[in-house]
């Protein structure tokens, strides 16, 4: 049931989507990092979801900052057991 409502929401999501949840999460992007996780969850976000993480937390981790990474990797961590 979730990936149908998550599906639906990522037609609708944006880089000021992104960038409004990185703030709310005291996270600062670097510029164009937005665009980068943007791509990032349009491509594997099934695969995230359904817990094959390595692909696309690999190529994370060459695209943005030490920082932002080791933010997302907390906040996957601290929702994944909240979505399932």
């Amino acid at each position: 049931m979730y990936k149908i409502i998550i599906k639906e929401y990522l037609k609708k999501l944006s880089l000021k989507d992104i960038n409004d949840f990185s703030k709310k999460n005291n996270i600062n992007l670097p510029i164009g990092e937005d665009k980068k996780i943007y791509n990032i969850i349009i491509k594997y976000w099934e695969d995230i979801y359904d817990g094959n993480t390595k692909e696309a937390f690999d190529i994370l981790k060459k695209e943005v900052s030490n920082d932002t990474y080791n933010a997302i990797i907390n906040l996957y961590n601290e929702y994944k057991d909240k979505i399932k």
